[in-house]
């Protein structure tokens, strides 16, 4: 009988397993085929938003989870994207992404989590496993343009020949099969450049219209061309145009048209429209009183209008026409740009400069002289003390058990003591850098450390206008390809992101960076003029918070001013000795990479951290800048539990400094702004130390530009002499550009002296442009850039 019961039950066990493995196997079954294409067009560009194509094609049963991306957008900022996905049985679908970046740190590309990625089961795939696209240096060009026609703007395929050392990429957008323009802002992000020609903005939905915009002031360059009724197409862009076009029409001629490009060849002149320029404009090209082309700053990014069509013939077929568009969009600055800071991804160099010192908090420090008065207390306590004690009440035999009993308590005492800010919340430091712009709106990264009081994950919530990745530890970026979702991920949702930081240590820390934009939070009304070393003027402030340590940089020369409260306003009064105002220099770095001596040394560390990665923000404005700092949070980032918060945002913004100079004048090498632009394939150029003028050059050919302060010249009335130096004459030969005859002349001597008509050695952007062929080089040694020296008499 028994054993028929055992024989029974053994067949209903296998009756339900028979029941129950089909339907894990039809369940493990689904088979999904993922092909994914990168870019567009096929190419990409290095460290910046990629757009991603997925196909996911069901072969199996009904899918619903999360579809795992695993990619990073920089070497040190990386966390993996989720979406949730419902594809089902025999169901192919595609999906157009924006990923930060494309890395090859990670494993599998793709992950598929069915039932979501925090409890459900992970369900292989078949197909693209890594992928693949033309990436394209950060440097890259990108120029976009929306036309009916491409041949209208063909001439700006041939920008890339005049920007040799660096590619320059044109994307017909209109003409890109199956391309829909975007309605994020991050499908313009790998653009530096757009142009419109003779399409009405006003066409586009206001999704469209907004992202452009939010492109734009987050330091896009947007080319609109003349056209009739401009105004009434512009949309949303109207009350941002540079200029009002009239319907009179006027020329302008060839031989005009070739100066300003630098020697272009035109065969016709062209018709321009009237123009004025609005308020706050800034012209680009003029033909005596004509205003060819004008730009406008809005938030971080610009603005360029122009008064003549950019397709029309003849101007569109003429070989000038690429050098002419060359000097409306300043290809050979764009080129050099990139994003960089000192020539990393501020992402990637956050890591470096900002994350070590953010990582310090004030809880770690142990007090020594605290600890030895505890011990020494513990000593007396359990020795003299409890012996005296315990004998005078004679109960020594005691002493087994409060011996201790007394080490316990003081333990106890000594961990909620040391630990009282650990315990009830985590601690978060954040560091976070901005350049404030004209329109009140800032722009910048941050980075945010948490010391968690808890093991597991922890969830960090950021707007719209603020994106937020892992910074990779040492632990797991040693080259070992991961499941980088193990790690961290992001959702996105209507309100913004999600990051969750998983697994995270009791009493660890861990670091998220990001970019962070906000509107309309204030800025700092400037008004200072430089007279005889003297500084005099005032600066308001129109934050709704304090600013401290208010501070003017120009050049290698820093005057602190002091602090200003809310809506306050400081009255300047100092000296600096310097003759003009000028922006910051590069060599202006800190030691932030020691550890502070003690706890109150902390925050200054982080404050010399952000400062140095904030002052290239403004390496493009050429002015002197003010800076300062608050303890405001302003990245748009916060953790979904309380936490105890530390923030400190630096700021810095450029002004236009009055420089009111009398009688003569002497201009010296310090007092320029140099750059470097490679004219040869393959040539390489790197400063070294700007104090001393020192360059690494490979053999090959260079343009110098040494630029003056900015409207430094409005107050020359002469320059009497101007001094080249060749300090390198064995393997540099130097040509200097006569901004009249457009040619290069070759200057012979170590020390070549002019006097004269020297202001034409000075082109439209009141810079002197030399020409260096350097080589052959057979040390290796660094090398020294000419020196220059201008004397004058002021107005």
């Amino acid at each position: 009988m028994k054993k028929k019961n055992i024989t029974a039950l053994i067949l209903l066990f296998m009756l339900v397993i028979s029941f129950i493995l089909p339907m894990e196997q039809a369940k493990a079954a689904a088979t999904l085929d993922v092909q994914a294409k990168a870019g567009i067009a096929g190419k990409a560009k290095y460290q910046s938003v990629v757009p991603i194509q997925i196909t996911v094609k069901n072969n199996g049963t009904d899918f619903s989870g999360d579809m795992v991306i695993n990619t990073s957008s920089s070497n040190q900022a990386a966390s993996a994207k989720v979406l949730p996905i419902d594809i089902a049985a025999g169901e192919e679908k595609t999906f157009d992404i924006y990923l930060e970046g494309i890395d090859s740190w990670n494993a599998d590309v793709f992950a598929f989590y069915e039932g979501g990625i925090e409890k459900g089961k992970k369900v292989a795939y078949k197909g693209t496993k890594q992928l693949q696209g033309n990436l394209l240096d950060p440097s890259s060009v990108f120029i976009y343009t929306l036309t009916d026609n491409s041949d209208r703007l063909s001439a700006f395929f041939k920008l890339s020949q005049l920007a040799p050392q660096n590619s320059v990429e044109v994307f017909n957008l209109k003409q890109i099969k199956d391309y829909t323009l975007p309605e994020g802002t991050q499908g313009f992000a790998m653009a530096n450049v757009i142009v419109i020609d003779e399409i009405a903005i006003a066409d586009l939905t206001q999704k469209q219209q907004e992202s452009l915009l939010d492109w734009v002031q987050n330091g896009g360059t947007l080319i609109v061309g003349a056209a009739d009724q401009v105004n009434a197409t512009a949309g949303i862009f109207k009350d941002y145009l540079p200029l009002a076009l009239s319907q009179q029409m006027t020329s302008v001629s060839a031989d005009s048209l070739s100066k300003l490009s630098g020697g272009g060849k035109f065969a016709h002149p062209i018709s321009v429209y009237g123009a004025t320029e609005n308020k706050g404009s800034i012209p680009v090209l003029t033909d005596n009183n004509k205003i060819l082309a004008s730009k406008k700053k809005v938030g971080s990014g610009e603005i360029i209008q122009t008064a003549f069509s950019l397709g029309d013939q003849p101007l569109a077929s003429m070989d000038g026409y690429p050098a002419l568009v060359s000097k409306l969009i300043n290809i050979q600055k764009m080129s050099q740009q990139g994003g960089m800071i000192n020539g990393q991804s501020p992402l990637d160099q956050i890591p470096y400069d900002l994350r070590t010192i953010n990582e310090l908090f004030p809880s770690f420090e142990v007090s020594v002289g605290y600890m030895l008065i505890v011990i020494i207390f513990y000593i007396l306590i359990i020795g003299p003390i409890l012996y005296f004690i315990l004998k005078k009440i004679d109960k020594r035999e005691h002493a087994w058990w409060i011996i201790p009993a007394i080490s316990i308590v003081l333990s106890i005492t000594l961990f909620i003591f040391g630990a009282k800010d650990r315990i009830g919340q985590p601690q978060i430091q954040q560091s976070a850098f901005y350049k404030i712009n004209e329109d009140s709106s800032v722009n910048g990264y941050y980075v945010e450390s948490i010391l968690t009081n808890r093991s597991g994950d922890f969830v960090v919530n950021a707007d719209k206008n603020t994106n937020a990745f892992a910074l990779r530890n040492s632990i797991n970026f040693a080259g070992v390809r991961e499941d980088l979702h193990e790690i961290s991920y992001i959702k996105e949702n209507a309100n913004g992101s999600t990051l969750t930081l998983r697994d995270l240590s009791y009493w660890s820390v861990q670091s998220f960076a990001g970019k962070s934009v906000a509107q309309n939070i204030g800025k700092m009304d400037i008004d200072i003029t430089l007279n005889n070393e003297k500084l005099t003027g005032t600066i308001k402030n129109n934050f709704p918070f304090a600013l401290k340590d208010v501070t003017l940089i120009s050049g290698i020369k820093e005057v602190k001013l002091g602090d200003i409260e809310a809506n306050g306003t400081l009255k300047v009064d100092t000296e600096l000795k310097a003759t003009v105002l000028q922006k910051p220099s590069d060599f202006t770095n800190y030691n932030f990479n020691n550890y502070p001596a003690k706890k109150e040394d902390v925050n200054p560390s982080r404050i010399e951290g952000m400062k140095s990665m904030a002052l290239p923000l403004v390496e493009d404005d050429k002015k002197p800048v003010i800076t300062a700092w608050a303890d405001q949070a302003i990245a748009g980032v916060e953790l979904e539990t309380s936490a105890s918060m530390s923030p400190i945002s630096y700021f810095v913004q450029p002004f236009e400094g009055k420089v009111e100079l009398s009688g003569p004048f002497t201009m010296k090498r310090n007092n320029f702004a140099y750059s470097v632009n490679q004219l040869s394939p393959n040539s390489y150029a790197e400063k070294v130390d700007e104090q001393l003028n020192n360059w690494r050059l490979s053999d090959g050919s260079y343009e110098v530009s040494i630029a003056m302060p900015d409207k430094f010249m409005n107050s020359v009335q002469t320059l009497n002499e101007l001094t080249v130096s060749n300090k390198d004459i064995d393997r540099m030969q130097l040509s200097i550009w006569n901004n009249e005859t457009k040619n290069y002349e070759p200057l012979v001597d170590a020390k070549q002296v002019f006097t004269g008509n020297i202001k034409k050695y000075f082109n439209d952007h009141d810079e002197l442009l030399i020409e260096i062929k350097f080589g052959p080089d057979q040390t290796g040694e660094e090398t020294r850039l000419p020196d220059v020296e201008l004397k004058g008499v002021a107005k």
